[in-house]
């Protein structure tokens, strides 16, 4: 059953403090770890991904990712360590791999690559990743080779000359390699590097998931004059939890909890939740 953000919030304010009160004890040796040390060390990425990953200006992690992570934390009773060491979703599935970190609540989408590496969670946010492209050159194109969709723009020749932006160590580029492998695949820093190159003319498309392109677009609505996304593209890439190798009782727990507490938080529910206002001109 999905349950909202608010209702989620709710229960951890309710449930937070008592069952934060006491680490006790555990039969298997990969939590019982965890008790004995008193704190969960938590892998985020270090660059900001609004709304799940974001940095406040005292420089305190913030976003929905933040309050998913502190509240396992209570639910375990231990403390919680961040480490913000990865600029890449990659990297960040890397301290894992390397037991660097317990867990990486970090919006992570698994994919059979990863999944060598690390556990993956029963996933808590179901997304896909969308396509948002130049308005103006998908016009153009479209009046040129007599088509309609971005589907149908990717079986023409055409699409061998057209540049897609994705997110560096994210797992958008094998999607595209998979499903449009005609496609040219270029990586940027963040959304925001990738939407400008699309505003500007200087790549055709960008792929990333829809939660936070909705986001980038509610925070930028000036946007929508340049750039579309597209409505029928949507490659899966569910967000799930992962977790170090060694750990499968640590994995079971987080799919416990994820199960009882959490289950599939509402997209459009996050954004608002999170969702900054944007300052006017002074």
């Amino acid at each position: 059953m999905t349950l909202t953000v608010k209702a989620v919030l709710a229960i951890w304010l309710l449930l937070g403090s008592a069952a934060g009160a006491v680490a006790g004890e555990s039969t298997f040796p990969d939590i019982q770890r965890i008790l004995d040390q008193g704190k969960l060390s938590v892998a985020v990425r270090s660059r900001d991904a609004p709304p799940m990953i974001m940095t406040d200006n005292k420089g305190a992690l913030t976003g929905s990712e933040a309050d998913l992570a502190r509240d396992i934390g209570k639910k375990m009773g231990v403390a919680v360590e961040f480490v913000r060491t990865a600029d890449t979703y990659d990297g960040v599935v890397g301290i894992v791999a390397r037991r660097e970190a317990d867990l990486a609540v970090s919006f992570l989408s698994s994919d059979v690559r990863r999944a060598k590496l690390v556990y993956f969670s029963q996933p808590y946010v179901r997304q896909g990743g969308r396509v948002f492209y130049n308005r103006a050159a998908f016009a153009r194109l479209k009046r040129n080779l007599g088509i309609e969709t971005i589907g149908q723009l990717a079986e023409t020749d055409v699409a061998a000359t057209l540049v897609v932006g994705v997110l560096e160590g994210s797992v958008y580029a094998g999607l595209l390699k998979r499903d449009m492998p005609q496609l040219t695949v270029r990586t940027y820093r963040s959304l925001a590097e990738i939407v400008s190159a699309v505003k500007e003319g200087h790549i055709f498309a960008g792929l990333h998931g829809e939660l936070q392109i909705e986001y980038y677009m509610r925070q930028h609505p000036e946007t929508a004059i340049y750039v579309a996304v597209e409505p029928d593209v949507r490659l899966p890439s569910d967000i799930c939890i992962a977790v170090r190798p060694d750990a499968p009782n640590l994995l079971r727990w987080v799919n416990v909890y994820l199960a009882d507490h959490v289950g599939i938080l509402d997209k459009s529910e996050l954004i608002e939740r999170y969702l900054e206002p944007t300052l006017e001109p002074e």
